[in-house]
């Protein structure tokens, strides 16, 4: 990264620190939210691997993600030849990826912020525990981009490392049935294309005591959606976005359920 773009990063990242720490604050005491539940309490929301445009899987689309609002920063979990875990949507082959490790280091600086590792390889995926131990950042990560022939691998090789089930839902689904499954392979909850959820899926889930993830938002009203719905977790691009329209869709929400 030259040394240009290196200063323009680092002043978007103050311009985020100040929208946060003082325009937002300001605008929900003129707006909605101002009697609607804290950010805290509402979805987290993750930062998509190339959100704002940036590179996917890079470092920078971590940092600007965080400085962004997310709570979550997403990255692809891949491996080179060797073994090496690198971050790549796809077959990295001997391409020059961000490395784990890297990832990793990010995480160890920033320890209040959390990592969803999509897997799109579980080859080598014994060697990310240990690496994440011996970073210290084994407690701010979970796994999604698991399905039923891949979850066992995973939680078998990491143990301690906590993950969403990827479903892929039908309009007759049983929602009861497919919340026993996910519970039974012993996942936190399930993840799925926010174009796939409904009020009766994440009822189900809930009731089972399982979390509901969404990917990928773009749009405001599809954000709003997400939100609406009470997914736990929504991951998007756009992470500003959600973080000016969390307490506004809560308390909207919460004023219609009471009319």
């Amino acid at each position: 990264m030259g040394i240009g773009t290196a200063v323009f990063y680092k002043c978007l990242s103050l311009f985020f620190s100040l929208f946060y720490m003082v325009v937002l604050p300001l605008s929900c005491l003129s707006g909605a939210a101002l009697n609607g539940p804290a950010l805290q309490d509402a979805a987290t929301v993750t930062a998509h691997s190339g959100c704002m445009g940036l590179p996917e899987n890079s470092v920078v689309a971590m940092e600007m993600g965080v400085a962004a609002g997310a709570d979550i920063v997403e990255f692809d979990l891949n491996f080179l030849a060797d073994g090496t875990p690198v971050l790549s949507h796809y077959d990295p082959g001997d391409s020059d990826c961000a490395t784990l490790a890297e990832a990793f280091e990010f995480l160890a600086a920033h320890p209040d912020v959390k990592a969803n590792v999509d897997v799109k390889s579980t080859a080598f995926i014994e060697k990310v525990q240990p690496m994440a131990q011996d970073a210290g950042v084994l407690k701010q990560l979970f796994f999604t981009g698991l399905d039923e022939n891949t979850v066992t691998v995973a939680s078998q090789a990491c143990p301690d490392i906590p993950y969403y089930l990827n479903v892929k839902v039908t309009q007759d689904e049983d929602y009861a049935a497919l919340a026993e499954k996910t519970a039974a392979l012993g996942a936190m909850g399930v993840n799925l294309d926010h174009r796939d959820a409904s009020p009766a899926l994440v009822e189900a889930m809930h009731a089972k005591g399982l979390l509901v993830s969404l990917w990928t938002i773009e749009k405001a009203e599809e954000a709003a959606r997400a939100i609406r719905l009470g997914a736990d977790n929504v991951t998007t691009i756009r992470p500003v976005l959600l973080r000016l329209l969390l307490p506004r869709v809560r308390f909207a929400s919460s004023r219609m359920e009471g009319c």
